[in-house]
């Protein structure tokens, strides 16, 4: 009687194929682990960007040309690890925003900025917070343009009740008042009207009285029954009555 266990069994009962899937299993193992790996040393990469971008804005201001540097780099490095990371990518284009607004980058890459900016929204269309970004720089670099309006309706379609959203599409139809159509002032009180709801009303008003438009929004105020309870607020008395 023959002896089976004597002879080594093969997967797919071929010497050949069970040695080419085992390598071919230990190949894709391997490469799981190296991009694990890559994932990693990229995310800490970016958290260091993050965390140095989040101080600099609560601070409004960085401390040297130094750091601003490092934290660059740092971005760098992990959008060059995995090129196809929305918020990577976004990153580096918040950080050179910044560094242009701090004197440590020529205005002249704002236009590289906003290249960045466009990278994460083709990464990941339905972020509303590059289209935020663009919309506010775009405005900036050649004003209420049909662009500048393409970028508010992308981020009014992928968060229309987001504080950010919010508060910079009213940012921009404030700055472009006198130009604005019937259409577009009644979108700017409509989304007025989400920011009394988001607690971004002082948001709003600070920017609205540094740019002498406040009376546009105090007038809503005291005028819609609907902001009775804001019309008491201290927020009012502060930006609308002094």
């Amino acid at each position: 009687m023959n002896n089976l266990s004597a002879y080594p069994r093969y997967a797919f009962g071929n010497k050949f194929l069970h040695y080419a899937s085992l390598g071919g299993f230990l190949i894709v193992t391997l490469f799981c682990l190296s991009s694990a790996l890559s994932r990693g040393v990229a995310n800490a990469w970016y958290f260091n960007a993050e965390f140095s971008l989040n101080g600099w804005a609560k601070e409004i201001t960085v401390k040297d040309n130094a750091e601003y540097n490092r934290t660059l780099i740092s971005i760098k490095k992990a959008q060059s690890i995995d090129p196809t990371h929305p918020h990577y990518a976004h990153m580096v284009g918040r950080i050179m925003h910044f560094g242009v607004d701090m004197g440590f980058e020529d205005k002249a890459q704002l236009e590289y900025v906003k290249q960045w900016y466009l990278l994460a929204t083709e990464l990941r269309p339905l972020w509303p917070d590059p289209w935020v970004d663009l919309l506010r720089l775009n405005n900036y670099l050649h004003g209420y343009t049909d662009e500048t309006k393409y970028y508010i309706d992308q981020a009014l379609s992928t968060g229309s009740f987001i504080d950010l959203v919010t508060v910079g599409t009213i940012q921009v139809w404030l700055l472009n008042w006198s130009i604005l159509s019937g259409k577009e002032r009644a979108m700017l009180f409509k989304q007025f009207d989400v920011a009394t709801k988001q607690f971004k009303l002082l948001d709003v008003l600070k920017f609205a009285k540094a740019i002498n438009r406040e009376k546009l929004l105090c007038s809503q105020l005291k005028f819609n029954i609907d902001y009775a309870k804001q019309k008491k607020s201290s927020l009012y008395t502060n930006y609308c009555l002094k």
